[in-house]
């Protein structure tokens, strides 16, 4: 069994990092002027995405641990899948923010977004199966899952036909799938 003390450690130092390094991708520009600053949108959007989603993997993530007593080689494997896609958003953000009108840089941008989700997704079933433990938020998780894998196929084909549909429909997403977690803990709280 491998200690989840230091598995959460280093799982949240990778994250941490990956989201810092993503912000490097924004030039400081020579004029302090809304011009300059507002010529950089596809970096912006691109680094907004990105953040917002890597971070309602993180939280799935710790949602999906908190009430596991054990995490062997397989969900290790996977966490390490999840954070190989992670640490590969860094790269696609500044990418896609280069040439946000590209079908080809969002497609991939799109797919590795993909691809952390699913990854994440994959590894929470794993700890639940080997811990017993039940899905935290289910309420919302689950519904969630469903739409992200919708959204994650349309934003893939309007890509095809308009590449900066294809960051709108996951900006949108992004911002969703934040206001249905913080309506769910408000409800909760509530109760």
């Amino acid at each position: 069994m491998i200690n989840k003390d230091r598995f959460l450690a280093i799982t949240d130092g990778i994250v941490a990092i990956a989201a810092t390094i993503m912000v490097l991708e924004l030039d400081i520009p020579d004029k302090a002027s809304l011009a300059a600053i507002s010529a950089q949108w596809p970096t912006m959007l691109a680094y907004i995405i990105s953040f917002v989603q890597v971070f309602l993997a993180w939280h799935e993530h710790h949602d999906s641990l908190a009430l596991a007593k054990r995490i062997n080689h397989r969900v290790f494997l996977l966490n390490c899948l999840w954070l190989f896609f992670i640490t590969l958003l860094p790269f696609t953000t500044g990418i896609v923010g280069r040439s946000p009108n590209h079908t080809s840089s969002v497609l991939l941008y799109i797919a590795v977004l993909f691809a952390q989700q699913l990854a994440i997704t994959i590894e929470s079933v794993a700890v639940r199966r080997l811990n017993g433990t039940p899905l935290l938020d289910a309420e919302v998780i689950k519904p969630l899952r469903i739409i992200t894998l919708i959204a994650y196929v349309i934003a893939a084909i309007g890509t095809v036909f308009l590449p900066i549909s294809g960051l709108i429909i996951i900006l949108a997403l992004s911002l969703g799938s934040i206001i249905a977690i913080c309506v769910y803990d408000r409800k909760l709280y509530l109760r």
